[in-house]
């Protein structure tokens, strides 16, 4: 999870109108209001009225650069946090940003650069150490994540970091020390939602204790009910329990809220099939079909769903199919 500076701009007073005379000041206000709204295209066009106004300043380029980013527009977002570094040579966040930006293009060179430069500048910089400590983590440098992490707690101790460097012992296997990082995570920030999600998998996925993990989940679909996948790792941990009806409730709870989800159609096919209820699991392994038709295990599990109910002709294509995807499926 990227250090979530873009969501530092001020929280100011909303501005319900900009009158002619109005600054460039007040058009990075008003942007940063539509942009703390999540309404990045509004965000967009003040800080374009910003610019015109005053083309000299690099705070409206930099602002507009975070909405593209956060628009998934990086090639425009580049340009601009580039202006900005121009405009202002030792504006650090734009050097770390424009790394995060080339990041996400796959441009692992330039992001380096980047956040090498950003430290060059200012060595105590959390931000550029936390920045490609996530970058590292991406592209599954896991040590080298870990030393950045270190480094940026030693600057600064923030929940969000102590997190990432957690959910890289998590991908180490290292889940006591995991554990830890996502306790202190949660210290220091008691309503960080995907923390608690994230000890629960560890606890669930890792340790196999299944009422931590739920307890886990259970507080961050609190903190956070709109968040899919903490529904689908307690469900995940139900079922292992044996509980399928609290299973399938919290999969169709996650369907509700992305019925693009495939792997909750997937899953609550299983418990269904768990349950014998053949007729719905194959309806939701279809789904899952229809949303990923690569997936050999919805194809091997509706064959396999389909057999019992005595189709052996569908069961025999289903199968074939999955083996056909993964020949490794079944063995």
């Amino acid at each position: 999870m990227r250090f979530n500076i873009l969501m530092l701009i001020p929280f100011l007073l909303v501005v319900t109108a900009v009158w002619p005379q109005s600054t460039s000041a007040d058009f990075i206000t008003r942007g940063n209001n539509y942009y703390t709204s999540g309404d990045y295209d509004h965000a967009i066009a003040d800080y374009t009225r910003a610019i015109r106004l005053n083309p000299g300043d690099p705070t409206g380029y930099y602002d507009r650069a975070n909405a593209f980013y956060k628009k998934k527009d990086y090639d425009t977002a580049i340009q601009d946090y580039t202006e900005a570094h121009r405009l202002k040579s030792n504006y650090l966040d734009s050097l770390v940003w424009r790394g995060n930006a080339y990041d996400m293009k796959g441009d692992l060179a330039a992001a380096q650069r980047d956040y090498a430069e950003a430290i060059r500048l200012n060595p105590t910089s959390t931000a550029a150490y936390a920045e490609r400590g996530v970058s590292y983590y991406n592209h599954k440098d896991y040590d080298r994540a870990i030393q950045d992490y270190n480094q940026a707690l030693r600057l600064s101790s923030t929940a969000a970091t102590f997190k990432n460097r957690g959910d890289v012992y998590y991908d180490k296997k290292d889940f006591d020390r995991a554990l830890q990082d996502y306790s202190e995570a949660i210290r220091l920030n008691p309503s960080f939602a995907r923390a608690f999600n994230n000890r629960g998998r560890a606890y669930y996925y890792g340790k196999k204790d299944y009422d931590h993990g739920i307890q886990d989940f259970t507080e961050a679909t609190r903190l956070d009910p709109n968040y899919t996948a903490t529904y689908v790792d307690r469900a995940n941990a139900f079922d292992d329990k044996g509980d399928r009806d609290a299973a399938i409730q919290d999969y169709t709870r996650a369907i509700r809220l992305d019925p693009s989800y495939a792997s909750a159609y997937m899953e609550r096919g299983i418990a269904y099939k768990r349950k014998e209820d053949y007729d719905r699991a194959i309806q939701d392994f279809t789904e899952a079909i229809r949303l990923n038709p690569n997936n050999a295990r919805a194809y091997y599990q509706r064959g396999v769903a389909k057999k019992s109910k005595g189709d052996a002709a569908g069961s025999d294509a289903d199968i074939a199919k999955a083996k056909q995807l993964d020949p490794s499926i079944g063995q």
